[in-house]
């Protein structure tokens, strides 16, 4: 039997209840769980930082929230080269931003990193939401 588009659309989602009826569920038992959504985000910036292995600076990246949150927020890095001392804590006060204000210089020095290139994901947490976005580090003989 062909349905037309309505009718498929219609069908679907009667079947999958009676299906669930009939396994003894219920169509809010088979919901997914809700996703927490946040009421900050972090601004994905083009970052990119070019250092020699043993760079004597402190280096970092910048964090900038838009929104608001009332807890604390806390910035580091995955997928950092071997070689790589990050500075903690680094973290931001309960407030507000604007997507164009640096609230966190997530900071870290290299010692005997090996040249190449990385794009490491810095990430920001509220302690319930973690977002990441990826920056780009070149350790190169010089710069």
């Amino acid at each position: 039997m062909k349905f037309s588009r309505t009718a498929r659309r219609i069908t679907a989602p009667v079947l999958a209840a009676m299906l669930l009826a009939l396994a003894g569920g219920s169509p809010a038992a088979a919901s997914p769980a809700p996703v927490t959504s946040s009421t900050w985000t972090l601004t994905d910036l083009p970052q990119r930082i070019c250092a020699t292995p043993d760079d004597p600076r402190a280096l970092y990246f910048f964090v900038v929230l838009d929104g608001t949150w009332t807890t604390t927020i806390t910035a580091g890095y995955t997928g950092m080269p071997a070689g790589t001392e990050v500075y903690s804590p680094q973290s931001t006060p309960p407030g507000s931003g604007d997507g164009h204000t640096v609230q966190i210089l997530a900071a870290f020095r290299l010692h005997s990193a090996p040249i190449g290139h990385y794009v490491p994901l810095l990430h920001a947490s509220d302690g319930t939401v973690t977002q990441s976005v990826p920056v780009t580090l070149d350790i190169q003989s010089s710069c």
